[in-house]
């Protein structure tokens, strides 16, 4: 019951702070994609992932409706550390306005570092990531802390066929020489598990941009995720 009530009580924090500031008329964006990890040793893993992002409505001035904004794929090396704290390395190649006469491009570096903590019974996913991101047109640093949860709707643990809660925060903090930006994403989903090894995601994700100054951009994001590990 206190295992149920921790969880009710997260799901709700979570809601509160999606909704909490939507009384602006946010943009739409949305981004399939597909992932896959596969296990090499007790030790070391590998994820490939693919994604592209189609902007629904307008963001930013002068910026066109209903375009594709970007193709992007991801690659993760990681290793476990005992206590099952992980390291991981990455790289990403990213094609911006893959369409338009006028398109960009981005090399990005990642550093993670991820962990588990334990609240009330309750297992919190923790990632630490610093990234490099070298544009066609700048450069900047990124800072990013997330804290996570998932859970399955029905019983303890999960079975094949049976559906998922998932619940996550993250802040985002970006600089260069000539200025700094703080961003805050607010996300919940829901998931399926097809078989043992493969799940299909869906979550929501609520953007505020620019907090530190006074033209805060509100940003709605969906994905939908195939996740497929051998």
């Amino acid at each position: 019951m206190t295992t149920y009530f921790i969880r009710s009580l997260f799901l709700v924090f979570i809601f509160y702070s999606f909704l909490g500031q939507a009384q602006n008329i946010p943009s739409l964006r949305w981004e399939p994609g597909f992932s896959f990890t596969q296990k090499i040793d007790s030790r070391w893993s590998y994820n490939l992932s693919l994604s592209g992002r189609q902007r629904l409505t307008e963001f930013g001035e002068g910026e066109k409706n209903f375009r594709t904004d970007r193709w992007e794929v991801k690659s993760f090396g990681t290793y476990t550390l005992l206590g099952g704290k992980k390291l991981s390395l990455g790289y990403m190649y990213r094609t911006i306005d893959p369409f338009e006469q006028e398109s960009g491009w981005e090399h990005r570096i990642t550093q993670q570092f991820a962990f588990i903590t334990n609240f009330g019974g309750y297992r919190l996913g923790n990632k630490f990531r610093i990234e490099q991101r070298i544009r066609s047109t700048s450069y900047e640093t990124r800072l990013r802390y997330a804290i996570s949860n998932d859970f399955p709707l029905q019983g303890e643990s999960l079975d094949p066929k049976e559906f998922y809660l998932i619940g996550k925060n993250e802040l985002v903090y970006s600089f260069n020489r000539r200025e700094d930006e703080l961003e805050n994403r607010f996300s919940v989903g829901i998931g399926r598990l097809l078989k043992r090894g493969q799940k299909f995601q869906f979550v929501i994700q609520s953007r505020y941009s620019d907090l530190k100054s006074e033209t805060t951009d509100h940003l709605i994001h969906f994905e939908t995720t195939y996740y497929f590990n051998l």
